[in-house]
């Protein structure tokens, strides 16, 4: 006979939730036993996976949540079900997990990941956002609708496990120019240097460089003996699949910064 679950506080609801926010911004997509396992790490007051389902749908009925539950999944609200491409992207995700360590921080800086644009570590957006300033790379400016929104696309991008190409493509836009291939080719050292340097849905919240002083998994660095093409590759348009693999289209995802 199954276990009774006990009434659960919309405290330990939140709580629970919480935990759930950060973990899929952090890794993408987590099974619930291993969301447990998490949790579990952090938390005195351990949580099953009978609370943990119980808890997240609860909380989900009433609240607006930034998670999903599909199956014996978590994941993020840019990946939905009933999408044509979200089975493979999930599949794709979970087949470079495997066999990876998880990326656990501390406390305090793991529950920071509540915060769907919060990064770390932040330095090589900086760099890069004072290179493209200092260069004057784009006429764009700063904020959400310029160089600051450009940079968010570009973390997010990399979480999603898109090519180092396509980072540096996608700043090959009518947007952006360049002098020379001098300041081309330092422009793309620092997109690699961003790209080694972020937390990766793939690499279960480590970076590559990371991961690759632990083991070196194939998509840990990305090939930096392809040829740089200054070449723009054919902009996207609003009704196109979005780049960063979600399977939402790109006036829904990541052409929402754009400007019109």
């Amino acid at each position: 006979m199954a276990a009774t679950i006990k009434r659960i506080s919309r405290e330990r609801k939140e709580l629970i939730a919480q935990y759930a926010t950060a973990a899929i911004n952090l890794y993408g997509v987590i099974s619930v036993d291993e969301f447990v396992e998490v949790f579990n790490h952090y938390e005195e007051a351990h949580t099953t996976s009978e609370e943990a389902i119980l808890a997240l749908t609860r909380l989900a009925r009433t609240d607006d949540v930034d998670y999903s539950i599909f199956g014996d999944l978590i994941w993020g609200l840019l990946s939905v079900p009933d999408d044509d491409d979200f089975e493979d992207n999930v599949k794709v995700i979970r087949k470079y997990q495997k066999g990876k360590p998880r990326y656990l921080p501390s406390k305090e800086e793991f529950l920071k990941y509540v915060d769907f644009i919060y990064r770390e570590p932040e330095a090589p957006y900086a760099e890069l956002k004072a290179f493209i300033l200092k260069h004057k790379l784009t006429s764009r400016g700063e904020g959400l609708e310029g160089v600051d929104g450009d940079l968010i696309d570009l973390h997010s991008m990399i979480q999603f496990g898109v090519s180092v190409k396509y980072e540096f493509e996608y700043f090959s836009l009518p947007e952006y120019t360049y002098k020379n291939e001098d300041e081309l080719r330092a422009f793309f050292q620092l997109v690699v240097k961003a790209h080694n340097h972020t937390r990766m849905y793939d690499n279960n919240g480590f970076t590559p460089n990371e991961l690759a002083e632990l083991q070196k998994p194939q998509r840990a660095k990305p090939n930096l003996k392809e040829p740089i093409k200054s070449k723009a590759i054919p902009k996207v348009t609003w009704d196109d699949p979005c780049p960063c693999g979600s399977g939402l289209l790109y006036k829904n995802c990541h052409g929402r910064r754009s400007p019109g």
